[in-house]
C-alpha cells in the first residue's frame, strides 16, 4: 500500500484543522508562530497514533480495523479541540 493511502486519515485531519483553525490564530499577535507550533503538534500526534494503529491492526479483520479507525477519528477530533483550547488559553495568558 502506498504511504499516502496508509496515512490518509491523518493527512485529511491536518488539512481540515489548518483550514478551520488558521483564522483564529492569525487574529492574535505572533499568531503565525503559534499556528506553526499547533500544526506541528497536531501532525506529530495524528501521524504517530495512526502509525501505531496501522501497525497493530495489520493482521486483523477488515471490520475490526474499521471500528478502530472510527476510534482514531474520534480521538483526533477530541485531541484537536483540547489542544486548541489550551493554545488559546496560553495565547491569552490566562493559563
Amino acid at each position: 500500500m502506498s504511504i499516502w493511502k496508509t496515512y490518509r486519515y491523518s493527512l485529511l485531519h491536518v488539512l481540515i484543522v489548518f483550514m478551520l483553525f488558521s483564522t483564529s490564530f492569525f487574529t492574535k499577535p505572533n499568531g503565525g508562530k503559534w499556528m506553526f507550533a499547533f500544526m506541528v503538534l497536531i501532525g506529530i500526534v495524528s501521524f504517530s497514533v495512526e502509525y501505531m494503529l496501522n501497525r497493530n491492526t495489520s493482521g486483523q479483520k477488515q471490520e475490526t480495523r474499521r471500528v478502530k479507525y472510527l476510534y482514531l477519528i474520534m480521538f483526533q477530533i477530541v485531541m484537536t479541540l483540547i489542544l486548541f483550547v489550551c493554545f488559546q488559553l496560553v495565547m491569552n495568558r490566562s493559563l
